[in-house]
């Protein structure tokens, strides 16, 4: 694809309805958008934002998951100029407080219901509390004081026509588009702003890498606040100008049915999604035919996952793809080949992407020679602005020469291809000998009757930190303690066993679906670890 002066996130849009304006562009449940009325749609919200006052700058807040109003919001806050923030119904509402009090939008657009929920009390709530939000804009029934998003987005406004033109020209590939809050598993959350030029730059190789195309359908089923839906599926289907199928959580009997039903190309998941579909009853059955890619990142596949993959692949010839990125770096950074063999998919988050640049670091912040465990750091275009009013947070993270440290363990094989090995927070030493969490992690998984493994660090009084074992079992299938501390034992040094090992019939998960190690370490606590 020729990206010519297509800088802004917004002007795809544009492009599409030009070039294929009958053409599918959004679809949510019984929605349809042609290229043509995403655009129309999208002007007419931008000037709905002129008229509640929104200016160059602004943050516009969307409390709602992956639906039509998704990428028609986030898309007509960058042709004025504005910064736009998802937010998770999920949330409760200290955690709304907090992201809006920090993030101070100007606009807040908030679904009315959310899974049978009647979100009033919470939106009442926000309206009342935060003297920024000078609009408050309701999908579904409005409430005191707010109106409705549907009538007042759809309203004509002839006479702000040159106004927006006005404004979208003066928008620059350098402002500021999108305000992402990191998961705050150390802490508050940070917000992690990123530019039209950083989200273009990176979606752009990620395009290339992934073999996107127009003819592509994509599924996108994760919260709105994520990297993974505000950029690497969402911003790459309009780039690609790929058919965007949304579904407003996920499921993975409904999402094994809209695959069918929408003939979806790509699924980008992480592999905690691909295992609760494998554990669905009628999983083979489904008519999977429509898929050319299986996409996934945010943690190493098991390997019955990657073997159930190529089960398929095998007869359908779909893609299997993986890479590494994170919040700040705007998505996927390294990403594996499609000739890659299922070692290189399982083990590895392939290569640094051309033109980017990764190194791993010691903690000196001196490169190490490949094969040496260290620090991942990348530089690139793709990198965030900073932390949203948090410059001491920035500096601690972005050298002076725009490397961004990641706190991700990993190394270099010959060949290039990262191994992550954990990150540096979870690292832990026991009896003064360094245990990375994935090396146990892949070991539980290799066992048959082992779907998914999670090892944290507990305090002990003896060797400082000792690991404990979270494990989920496939569907039918049996494994006692014993097994796999003897697996354990047979397999690793004993530094690095586990002392305790929990069998579940699931493991708590974050919204992005992946495994919650925060609740399990809380767990963990109550248990006297």
């Amino acid at each position: 694809m020729t990206w010519g002066n297509l800088s802004q996130t917004w002007h795809f849009v544009e492009k599409w309805a030009q070039t294929k304006p009958e053409a599918e562009a959004l679809i949510f449940e019984n929605q349809r958008l042609t290229w043509k009325s995403f655009k129309n749609h999208m002007d007419s919200i931008a000037k709905a934002y002129l008229e509640a006052g929104v200016q160059k700058g602004d943050r516009v807040a969307l409390l709602s998951m992956a639906r039509t109003e998704f990428p028609l919001t986030y898309m007509a806050a960058g042709k004025v100029g504005a910064v736009w923030l998802g937010l998770s119904p999920k949330f409760t509402l200290d955690e709304l407080r907090y992201l809006v009090g920090h993030g101070q939008p100007r606009v807040l657009i908030a679904v009315r219901d959310f899974q049978g929920q009647d979100l009033a009390a919470t939106i009442s709530a926000l309206r009342q509390e935060f003297e920024c939000l000078q609009k408050v804009l309701v999908i579904g029934e409005p409430l005191s004081g707010t109106e409705g998003f549907e009538a007042f987005t759809s309203r004509p406004r002839p006479n702000l026509d040159d106004a927006l033109a006005e404004r979208s020209a003066s928008v620059n590939p350098e402002d500021e588009a999108l305000l992402l809050y990191t998961s705050g598993s150390t802490g508050q959350p940070k917000g992690v702003i990123h530019t039209h030029r950083s989200i273009v730059e990176n979606i752009k190789v990620q395009v290339a890498k992934f073999r996107m195309t127009e003819k592509d359908r994509m599924l996108c089923h994760f919260p709105i606040n994520h990297v993974a839906a505000d950029t690497e599926i969402g911003v790459g289907s309009i780039m690609a100008g790929c058919a965007l199928v949304l579904m407003d959580r996920f499921d993975p009997l409904a999402t094994l049915e809209i695959i069918e039903k929408e003939k979806v190309t790509g699924l980008g998941q992480v592999p905690v999604m691909f295992l609760l579909e494998f554990k669905e009853p009628s999983f083979f059955q489904r008519d999977l035919s429509s898929l050319t890619h299986f996409l996934w990142a945010g943690a190493a596949a098991p390997k019955i996952m990657i073997d159930v993959l190529d089960m398929i692949r095998q007869k359908t010839g779909t893609l299997m793809l993986t890479g590494y990125g994170s919040t700040e770096t705007c998505g996927f950074v390294t990403y594996t080949d499609p000739a890659d063999d299922l070692a290189t998919l399982q083990k590895t988050v392939g290569r640094m992407a051309d033109p980017f640049e990764l190194k791993v670091v010691d903690t000196g912040r001196q490169e190490v020679p490949d094969g040496r465990v260290g620090e991942i750091a990348v530089r690139g275009p793709f990198l965030m602005k900073g932390y949203y009013k948090n410059p001491e947070a920035t500096a601690q993270v972005i050298d002076a020469a725009g490397w961004y440290y990641t706190a991700d363990l990993g190394y270099k094989d010959p060949r290039g291809n990262i191994i992550l090995v954990g990150r540096t927070s979870e690292m832990y030493k026991s009896g003064g000998e360094n245990v990375y969490p994935r090396e146990i992690e892949e070991l539980l998984e290799s066992h048959p009757a082992v779907l998914f493994a999670a090892v944290i660090s507990v305090p002990d009084e003896l060797y400082q930190e000792v690991g404990w074992a979270y494990i989920m079992l496939k569907p039918g299938q049996n494994v006692g303690e014993e097994d796999l501390r003897e697996l354990c034992q047979d397999k690793l040094a004993n530094f690095k066993v586990p002392k305790r090992f929990f069998i579940r019939p699931l493991l708590p998960l974050l919204a992005s679906g992946k495994v919650n190690k925060m609740a399990l370490k809380e767990e963990a606590q109550g248990r006297g670890g």
